[in-house]
């Protein structure tokens, strides 16, 4: 597209940002001014202004998605992380065959956790972070005992 010259006069101190900045970019500094001039036009129009929103709405689903993902995620990585502690001691070599067996269970029961965590306002991650798996039940004959201050 043929260009038509405009001389535009600009303080020293703004002539010298465009400057640095066209070299920064390695481009002309006629491309820096034009670029900055159709920003300032474009941001005026009301079409544009419509453009912006979409585009925002569009960031904005993306980023709700990315988010919700994300949760996912944790969800099952946490419930990976307390059925594996809760299931997976060390297995006596007598015991192996049976273990191997019920292998399928477990992670049946590890897919339910997982759809128990993401119906909507279930967190089996907060959960356990008031009440750890690793907790050790008083059953067994070892107390969890907190510290006290003096």
């Amino acid at each position: 597209m043929p260009r038509t010259g405009i001389t535009v006069y600009l303080p020293r101190d703004l002539e010298g940002r465009i400057q640095r900045m066209a070299k920064e970019q390695s481009r002309s500094e006629s491309s820096i001014v034009a670029d900055a001039v159709k920003a300032r036009f474009d941001k005026r129009h009301p079409e544009n202004e419509e453009q912006q929103r979409r585009q925002a709405s569009r960031t904005d689903a993306r980023l709700d998605k990315a988010i919700g993902e994300i949760l996912i995620f944790k969800e099952v990585l946490l419930l990976f992380v307390r059925v594996w502690l809760e299931h997976n001691p060390p297995i006596d070599e007598s015991l192996e065959e049976s273990a191997a067996a019920s292998a399928e269970a477990r992670f049946e029961r590890f897919l339910d956790f997982v759809a128990q965590g993401l119906s909507p306002g279930k967190s089996i991650a907060s959960r356990e972070l008031i009440t750890p798996a690793l907790a050790i039940p008083p059953e067994n004959g070892l107390a969890h005992q907190a510290e006290t201050p003096a």
